[in-house]
């Protein structure tokens, strides 16, 4: 039986501008939630503009530097939203395990929003000044949707729509 009282770990899943940091910052301001976004880091380090270089280069170290981060939140009894998109099934399943290895239980959010949503919030974030969310040009979603792995039937997760 589960410890009901432990912190837990949700990755939250999906494509870009479907809503994932929005309801991530939502959970943190209710307290006893912390969201570690990929993103944020990213642009703390290497300003508005990273290179792709940059950003490849630096992705698995930040990915574990946040992994660590998130146990050092955990161990403190606050839960952790893991905000970075988990596009590929093969890294939900490596993050749900680090994670469940540790004792911790780990869910899924999937946010499955179309595309035409997606659009106009990208739209919306490029506009504004958010210094924490990357700039995509309306180009680059098609090609960054392609490198998105569904989730499946064999998949735990919870669906946000819209």
């Amino acid at each position: 039986m589960k410890n009901r009282n432990k912190p837990k770990v949700t990755l939250l899943v999906g494509k870009v501008a479907c809503g994932k940091t929005t309801y991530a910052r939502e959970q943190q301001k209710k307290g006893g939630n912390v969201f570690l976004s990929l993103d944020e880091l990213q642009l703390g380090v290497f300003g508005q503009n990273p290179t792709r270089e940059q950003l490849d280069s630096s992705y698995d170290g930040c990915e574990s530097y946040l992994k660590r981060m998130a146990l050092s939140f955990l161990s403190n009894n606050v839960n952790v939203f893991l905000d970075w998109g988990f596009w590929s099934r093969n890294s939900r399943i490596e993050t749900q395990k680090y994670f469940s290895d540790q004792g911790y239980e780990v869910s899924q959010i999937y946010f499955d929003v179309p595309f035409s949503v997606r659009l106009q919030r990208n739209q919306a974030r490029n506009s504004g000044s958010d210094l924490h969310s990357f700039k995509i040009e309306e180009k680059d979603l098609a090609l960054f949707d392609s490198f998105f792995e569904q989730p499946n039937a064999d998949d735990e997760y919870t669906v946000v729509c819209a």
